[in-house]
């Protein structure tokens, strides 16, 4: 038995993805504001991957177009994932679509894992509201376009 599993499967970044949301809320409830949003970045890049797999019919990432044309951090990067899904990104950029999904796109697409990761501040209140609301709205958004909310 393998004891390293793939985790460029669709599943298993669509199930990190919940489970990274529900991290990020957990961290905010525990008032650790930069956790969570580090975690809510992760969440929203967990459900650009699965749904990069969801369009280009692959159960792997590996599979995809993106990976192949994408190197080492460049894979954690939101804008560059969205890239991979132009009606997507079309859709929530688009001032004719719903404008809360592009005001949340707007704030999420500044997540910077790195900057989070290795920062010793707790973080701000209001910053961190902010970011978790505008990650469950794309995130549920992602997940309806895979048909699995």
């Amino acid at each position: 038995m393998d004891n390293n599993p793939d985790t460029y499967g669709r599943t298993i970044q669509l199930g990190a993805s919940r489970r990274r949301l529900e991290d990020a809320e957990a961290l905010y409830n525990q008032e650790r504001w930069n956790g969570a949003i580090y975690m809510g970045g992760y969440a929203i890049e967990c459900a650009l991957k699965s749904l990069i797999c969801y369009e280009e019919d692959t159960y792997n990432l590996r599979h995809t177009k993106v990976f192949k044309s994408l190197k080492g951090s460049n894979l954690h990067d939101l804008g560059q994932l969205l890239e991979a899904l132009p009606d997507i990104r079309r859709a929530i950029e688009s001032s004719k679509g719903n404008k809360s999904y592009k005001e949340a796109w707007d704030t999420v697409k500044l997540w910077r894992n790195d900057k989070l990761r290795y920062s010793d501040k707790k973080g701000d209140k209001i910053e961190a509201s902010k970011f978790i609301d505008a990650v469950k709205k794309l995130h549920r958004y992602l997940l309806i376009k895979q048909l699995v909310y």
